[in-house]
Parts: C-alpha cells; sequence; structure tokens
C-alpha cells in the first residue's frame, strides 16, 4: 500500500472516534426541586438530593470512561506522528532505493502495529457505565449508548481485520483490497450508528431528575 494510501486511512480511522463524547443529556440540567405542600417535603427534598447526586455520580464515570477512550485515540496519533517523523528521517539519509524502500516498509509496519494497539486498547476498555435506572434520561442515554458501543465494536473489527490483512498481504491488489473492505465497513458503521441516534429522537426534559 501507498504512503498516500495509508495516510487517508489513517485520516478515516480517526473517524472511529466518533460515540467518544457525552452528550449534554448526561448532564443534570435543572437543579431546582419542586416545592411540597405536604408534611413530607423535608423527606423529599432529601430524596431529590440524594437522586440528583445519583445521576451525577454517574455522569463523572461516563466522563471518565470517555476520557480513557480518548486518551486512546490520542496515543494512536501520537504514534502515527513518531512513526512518520522516523520515516522522514530515514528518507533524509537514504542514499538508494534499497534503503527508500526499506525505510518504507519499516513505517508501514509501525502504523500497523499501532492500529492494533488501538484496537486492543479500546476492546479492554470495555462497555460505558449503566446510567441509574428510572431518571428521564435513563432510556435515551442507554439508546446513545448502545448506538456508540455497536459503532466502536464494528470498527474496531473491522481495523482488526485491516491490520491482519495488511499483515498477510504479499500483493498490491491484497493490499488495495483489504484497504477497500474497511473502508465499506467503516462507512456501514457510520450509517448505523447515525441511524440508530436519529431513532432516538429528540432528548428528554431535566433527563438528571427521576421519572
Amino acid at each position: 500500500m501507498s504512503i498516500k494510501r495509508f495516510r487517508a486511512l489513517a485520516a478515516l480511522t480517526a473517524v472511529t472516534a466518533l460515540g467518544v463524547s457525552v452528550p449534554a443529556i448526561a448532564a443534570y440540567g435543572d437543579t431546582t426541586t419542586t416545592t411540597s405542600t405536604t408534611t413530607t417535603a423535608a423527606p423529599t427534598s432529601t430524596s431529590n438530593s440524594a437522586s440528583i447526586s445519583a445521576w451525577k455520580a454517574f455522569h463523572a464515570q461516563w466522563k471518565a470512561y470517555v476520557d480513557g477512550l480518548k486518551a486512546i485515540n490520542a496515543t494512536y496519533r501520537a504514534a502515527r506522528s513518531t512513526a512518520r517523523a522516523a520515516y522522514f528521517e530515514a528518507l533524509s539519509t537514504a542514499t538508494t532505493p534499497t534503503e527508500r524502500q526499506a525505510a518504507r516498509a519499516t513505517y508501514l509496519a509501525s502504523l500497523e502495529t499501532a492500529l492494533t494497539a488501538r484496537v486492543a486498547a479500546i476492546t479492554a476498555a470495555g462497555g460505558p457505565p449503566a446510567p441509574p435506572a428510572n431518571y428521564n434520561g435513563t432510556a435515551y442515554v442507554l439508546g446513545i449508548q448502545a448506538a456508540n458501543v455497536a459503532f466502536r465494536a464494528s470498527a474496531t473489527a473491522a481495523q482488526a481485520t485491516f491490520a491482519a490483512s495488511l499483515a498477510a498481504a504479499t500483493t498490491p491488489w491484497q493490499r488495495q483490497q483489504a484497504r477497500l473492505a474497511y473502508q465499506a465497513s467503516i462507512g456501514n458503521a457510520i450509517l448505523v450508528r447515525a441511524n440508530a441516534l436519529e431513532a432516538l429522537g429528540p432528548p428528554p426534559t431535566n433527563p438528571g431528575r427521576p421519572s
């Protein structure tokens, strides 16, 4: 595979960072409490405070999970940058076609290694923390998470297959077939995720309140 094509695939891989942000729905947006005219006003206030704390605790856990995924992507991008810098350094000192070919082979191998490491890290991260039950935003958040988890599963599977195909490829045609299959898989995963998110409809109001 050419360097230009692998750069295009690197850009495509960056798309797989989709689904690692915490939507505003996860935050508790309205901290006001309803005033009760009954004698149970104080217990209700305490209960509401505990409920708000439970949702905020979940939000913090989800943010930490997302930050972990972002760190994985950052590590992957850093590995690509390091490999590219080493490649250009090797080219600057290469004086024969053999040396330039060796530099290119080393660069592509480094990119494949970085991609494989990213797949392993995202797989090891597992699924996101589940929101507490019986909140206005519980079902909506679960829908978002399901769409994102399914997307990342499809993306990492495609990346694993792509990396394995590149490692086994012995001809330019085989490498091109691997690239096209990878692009098709990522494109399909993006479409499936978009449809799933659209099907959720608008987010609920006051997502952090008990339903």
